[in-house]
Protein backbone atom coordinates (compact mmCIF):
# COMPACT_ATOMS: atom_id res chain seq x y z
CA UNK A 1 0.00 0.00 0.00
CA UNK A 2 1.12 3.24 -1.02
CA UNK A 3 1.58 5.95 1.94
CA UNK A 4 -0.93 8.89 2.92
CA UNK A 5 0.87 12.31 2.84
CA UNK A 6 0.99 12.30 6.72
CA UNK A 7 2.82 9.34 6.64
CA UNK A 8 5.39 10.80 3.89
CA UNK A 9 5.97 14.22 5.86
CA UNK A 10 6.54 12.01 9.53
CA UNK A 11 9.01 9.67 7.83
CA UNK A 12 11.04 12.77 7.38
CA UNK A 13 10.43 13.47 11.60
CA UNK A 14 8.76 17.04 10.08
CA UNK A 15 5.80 18.61 11.92
CA UNK A 16 3.07 20.10 10.06
CA UNK A 17 3.81 23.51 11.28
CA UNK A 18 7.94 22.62 9.94
CA UNK A 19 6.38 21.11 6.55
CA UNK A 20 4.16 24.05 5.94
CA UNK A 21 6.88 26.75 6.10
CA UNK A 22 9.63 24.72 3.91
CA UNK A 23 6.53 24.46 1.27
CA UNK A 24 5.63 27.88 1.80
CA UNK A 25 1.75 26.96 2.99
CA UNK A 26 -0.18 27.18 5.61
CA UNK A 27 -0.19 24.56 8.72
CA UNK A 28 -4.22 24.67 7.37
CA UNK A 29 -3.52 23.70 4.36
CA UNK A 30 -1.35 21.27 4.83
CA UNK A 31 -3.68 19.97 7.13
CA UNK A 32 -6.83 19.95 4.44
CA UNK A 33 -4.08 18.46 2.14
CA UNK A 34 -3.27 15.32 4.08
CA UNK A 35 -6.79 14.84 4.96
CA UNK A 36 -7.50 14.92 1.24
CA UNK A 37 -10.06 17.87 1.44
CA UNK A 38 -7.71 19.62 -0.85
CA UNK A 39 -5.60 18.52 -4.04
CA UNK A 40 -2.07 20.59 -4.20
CA UNK A 41 -0.95 22.30 -7.41
CA UNK A 42 1.43 20.57 -9.94
CA UNK A 43 4.08 23.02 -8.34
CA UNK A 44 3.05 22.27 -5.14
CA UNK A 45 3.07 18.52 -6.02
CA UNK A 46 7.28 19.17 -7.38
CA UNK A 47 8.09 21.24 -3.52
CA UNK A 48 6.45 18.23 -1.86
CA UNK A 49 7.94 15.57 -3.94
CA UNK A 50 11.43 17.41 -3.10
CA UNK A 51 10.87 17.69 0.58
CA UNK A 52 9.82 14.15 1.17
CA UNK A 53 12.87 12.75 -1.47
CA UNK A 54 10.10 10.82 -3.67
CA UNK A 55 8.78 11.12 -7.04
CA UNK A 56 5.67 13.26 -7.84
CA UNK A 57 3.67 9.85 -8.81
CA UNK A 58 4.57 9.10 -5.36
CA UNK A 59 2.58 12.17 -4.10
CA UNK A 60 -0.19 11.41 -6.43
CA UNK A 61 -0.60 7.82 -4.94
CA UNK A 62 -0.35 9.38 -1.72
CA UNK A 63 -3.02 11.85 -2.12
CA UNK A 64 -5.65 8.96 -4.15
CA UNK A 65 -4.65 6.43 -1.13
CA UNK A 66 -5.46 8.83 1.49
CA UNK A 67 -8.74 9.72 -0.59
CA UNK A 68 -9.84 6.38 -0.49
CA UNK A 69 -9.10 5.83 3.38
CA UNK A 70 -11.18 8.81 3.95
CA UNK A 71 -14.28 7.28 1.67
Amino acid sequence: MKKTLQELRRDKNLTQEQASKILAITKEYLSMLENGDRNPSDNLKEKMAKLYNCSIADIFLSINSTKRLNK
